[in-house]
């Protein structure tokens, strides 16, 4: 048996989804605690303010990000490739709640820009403690970003070919030509 998310749980998914979907100014306390289907006060017994749903939202964020290093920290011969074919999983939960983030980064939150970069250097010294070479590490990072934006396209009909598996799987090819 599968028991339903706990309310402060299902609070956060919801401030998550409606910046994604929404912006930031579709996640309004009225429409999280719609989505989530309490009350305003059930928002706000768990939740004091958009403030706090905010720090937790960046508290989850941290916390998929260092989940997702360490993964790679475990095999550091496979991190590089690791970053590429993670880069097509849009729906995954860390990129949803990447996605959260950048939409209050976008409105100018500082704190959102702050945990963004923290997030991009935690990304890069793992990279570059595998990879060695601070290059091979842009390389690889922008590489991963060129194959998110494409995978977020998916649907529009815009080069679907770019990222397939099998493109992808030979673009790690040409990686390993080239990384140690």
């Amino acid at each position: 048996m599968r028991l339903a998310p706990r309310t402060p749980q299902r609070l956060l998914d919801a401030y998550e989804d409606l910046l994604v979907t929404e912006g930031e100014r579709g996640a309004t306390l009225d429409a999280i605690a719609q989505r989530a289907g309490v009350s305003k006060g059930g928002l706000t017994y768990h939740f004091r303010s958009k403030d706090e749903l905010t720090a937790a939202l960046f508290d989850r964020l941290r916390l998929l990000v260092e989940e997702d290093l360490g993964i790679m920290r475990a095999a550091p011969a496979e991190a590089a490739r690791y970053y590429i074919r993670s880069s097509l999983d849009i729906s995954s939960p860390l990129e949803r709640c990447n996605v959260a983030v950048t939409r209050l980064a976008q409105g100018s939150n500082s704190g959102a820009n702050e945990l963004l970069a923290w997030c991009r250097v935690q990304w890069f010294d793992v990279l570059l403690q595998a990879l060695g070479d601070e290059d091979m590490v842009h390389l690889v990072m922008l590489l991963g970003d060129g194959i998110y934006f494409t995978a977020s396209l998916s649907g529009t009909g815009a080069m679907p070919s770019e990222t397939d598996p099998a493109t992808i799987d030979r673009i790690i090819g040409l990686i390993d030509t080239i990384t140690p």
